[in-house]
């Protein structure tokens, strides 16, 4: 059965409300009828088989059928803050961490980032492809695509986290495994740079504000596999693969 997630204000009793993209989604693109089933996830604990009742122009009405627990999310909330890379890579960035559970997304204006300008419409596409991605994974809450923000500003706020981690291709010694050996935390930032890297200077102001700098391996990985290598990475270290 499709997925789709419904804010939680949208359930009463045993009705769900869907509004929004999602009706003509399901209208026109799907075709389906009163009677047919699709599965409803709150965002928070419940998944639910929904038989649509009702389906009009701005909304559609169903009737819950059954509830369930959702696919378990990590226990460890990874934000990846990502230097924003040129062309359409921060979007296989997105879907391929959102599968592999990430927790919040973070673009991150950093020294050799070229794209600049306004970002609240790439913004608004990242969400949607955070929610498919969610959708298509069996995900029990959509990662939160936040605005854009500068490094330095970043940086100034790392009290957010209980640890920052930062893989920057000089560092050859620590790794994630054994950055984390004797730490389990709740809250993890993932720095992952643009096309270019991060800086000497920027890597030595992460490192002098606590940041953890980290090595992938022995080979130099392009932005977009580094962003998924090293979530998987966090991931598998904390038993979440």
């Amino acid at each position: 059965m499709r997925r789709f997630f419904v804010d939680p204000k949208k359930i009463e009793g045993d009705t769900v409300e869907i509004t929004g993209s999602d009706v003509k989604h399901i209208r026109d693109v799907l075709r389906m009828k009163a009677g047919d089933k699709i599965i409803a996830v709150d965002g928070s604990s419940a998944e639910l088989t929904v038989v649509l009742t009702e389906i009009h122009d701005e909304q559609i009405i169903g009737r819950i059928e059954e509830r369930a627990s959702p696919l378990k999310e990590p226990e460890v909330q990874v934000t990846l803050a990502q230097s924003v890379p040129k062309a359409d890579k921060m979007e296989l960035i997105i879907k391929m961490c959102t599968e592999l559970g990430v927790y919040e997304f973070i673009p991150v204006l950093s020294e050799r980032v070229i794209v600049r300008g306004d970002f609240s419409k790439k913004i608004e596409r990242w969400q949607r492809i955070a929610e498919e991605a969610s959708k298509q994974s069996g995900r029990a809450l959509v990662p939160a695509v936040k605005p854009a923000e500068e490094f330095k500003g970043l940086l100034s706020r790392l009290g957010a986290w209980d640890k920052a981690v930062m893989p920057w291709e000089v560092h050859k010694e620590d790794t994630i495994d054994k950055t984390f050996k004797a730490l389990t935390p709740r809250k993890v930032l993932l720095f992952i740079g643009p096309e270019g890297g991060y800086s000497h200077a920027e890597a030595e102001a992460a490192g002098a504000n606590g940041v953890a700098l980290v090595t992938l391996g022995k080979r130099i990985l392009r932005v977009e596999t580094a962003a998924p290598t090293a979530v998987t990475l966090l991931m598998n270290k904390f038993g979440e693969m």
